[in-house]
């Protein structure tokens, strides 16, 4: 259930205003605590004001609650990625890919989180990755993938 604060508080996201933004999806959480989609947007306010931590607990209860959501796997693995934790990376994005076998975001993060350990299973999530739309997305996707190819046997 999408509510008006939730709405007012993305759009305060949007407009670079963190921390008003972050009460506002407080508050809709609270009216809403099963809504993933608040859990990912509230998320993001937390990772905005530096609350890493809570976001990744947040990230995960959202997962648990619904392991399919690409979205909100998608951040949770990036989150992961960057603390270097590629094998949960590659836990959360399991599910969203056996839903969600073309979705180009969580292919990308999942290129990224076996690019050490299956350079060969990276290229193929890297090459499904090439379809994002997002351009810096897309610019990921075509960097990883030309490292891949540099790498291990294929």
């Amino acid at each position: 259930m999408k509510t008006d604060l939730y709405h007012e508080g993305v759009a305060r996201l949007k407009r670079g205003e963190v921390e008003e933004g972050r009460r506002l999806l407080e508050a809709a959480w609270a009216e809403a605590p099963d809504s993933v989609e608040i859990m990912r947007s509230l998320a993001l306010a937390l990772e905005m004001a530096g609350e890493r931590t809570r976001a990744v607990e947040l990230l995960e209860r959202a997962h648990t609650q619904l392991p399919v959501d690409p979205e909100s796997a998608s951040f949770l693995a990036m989150l992961y990625l960057e603390n270097e934790q590629d094998a949960q990376a590659e836990r959360v994005l399991t599910p969203v890919l056996a839903a969600h076998p073309d979705h180009p975001r969580a292919n990308l993060h999942m290129a990224m989180a076996l690019a050490k350990t299956d350079p060969l299973s990276a290229r193929e999530h890297a090459e499904k990755a090439l379809r994002e739309t997002d351009p810096e997305q897309r610019q990921q996707a075509e960097t990883l993938l030309q490292v891949l190819q540099g790498s291990g046997p294929g």
